[in-house]
C-alpha cells in the first residue's frame, strides 16, 4: 500500500486570490462534522502546497495554544516537507498515519479560530515584491533555512520553539504571497536564531 500521498489533488482549481486567513475561514465553513484529518485541511491549500503545509505545521508552535507534547509532532513534517522543497519535489507528501490523524472538529475550530486573527494581522505588511527572492532557484535555498528551523523546534530547548516558528510563518507567508522581502529579513533573522537561542540557554 502506497503510503506517500499527495498533498494537493486538484492543483488546477486553485484560488490564488485567498490569502491564507480566508481559506482557513472557508475550511471551517466547509467543515462541520464530528472530526476532521489533516487531509481535508492541506487539501485545501491547492496549489500553494509546501509554503501552506509548513506554515499550518508551525503555527501551533508560533502561538501560545494549548497544545502540550507538540514540538515533536509538527517538528517531523516540517523536516520532512521543507527536505522535499530542498531536493526539488514538485509537491510535498506526508504518511497516511499523519494525512489521517482525526481531530475533534470543536478542538480544530478553536485552533483555527484562534489562528485566523493572528494571520489576518500578518497579511496586511505581506505584498509582492522583490522576486528574485520567490524564485523556484531561491525556494529551495529557502527550504535550506527553514529545515534548519525545523530541526531546532525538535531539539529539547526550553522556550527554544516559538522564535524559529514564527521565522518559519513569516517565510511561508513571503511564499506564498510574493513577498520576497519579507522573506529576506526573516531569513537574515533565522541566521542568527541559533546565537539568540544560546542566550536564554
Amino acid at each position: 500500500m502506497n503510503t506517500q500521498i499527495l498533498l494537493v489533488q486538484n492543483p488546477e482549481t486553485s484560488d490564488n486570490a485567498l490569502r491564507m486567513s480566508e481559506v482557513l475561514q472557508r475550511f471551517l465553513e466547509k467543515h462541520q462534522g464530528d472530526e476532521v484529518r489533516l487531509r481535508d485541511l492541506f487539501n485545501e491549500m491547492e496549489n500553494r502546497a509546501f509554503a501552506s503545509t509548513l506554515l499550518i505545521c508551525a503555527l501551533p508552535e508560533a502561538l501560545p495554544l494549548p497544545i502540550a507534547g507538540i514540538s515533536a509532532l509538527v517538528a517531523m513534517p516540517l523536516m520532512l516537507v521543507s527536505g522535499q522543497l530542498v531536493l526539488g519535489f514538485q509537491k510535498p507528501w506526508l504518511p497516511d498515519w499523519v494525512l489521517d490523524q482525526p481531530f475533534k472538529q470543536e478542538y480544530s475550530q478553536q485552533i483555527i479560530s484562534g489562528v485566523i486573527p493572528f494571520l489576518e494581522k500578518l497579511e496586511c505588511f505581506f505584498e509582492p515584491r522583490w522576486s528574485l527572492f520567490t524564485s523556484p532557484e531561491a525556494e529551495r535555498c529557502v527550504g535550506v533555512i527553514l529545515l534548519s528551523l525545523g530541526l531546532i523546534i525538535a531539539l529539547p530547548i526550553p522556550f527554544g520553539n516559538m522564535l524559529p516558528a514564527i521565522i518559519i510563518v513569516l517565510i511561508c507567508l513571503g511564499l506564498i504571497e510574493k513577498d520576497g522581502l519579507i522573506i529576506a529579513i526573516s531569513s537574515i533573522v533565522a541566521g542568527i536564531t541559533p546565537a539568540l537561542l544560546l542566550l536564554i540557554l
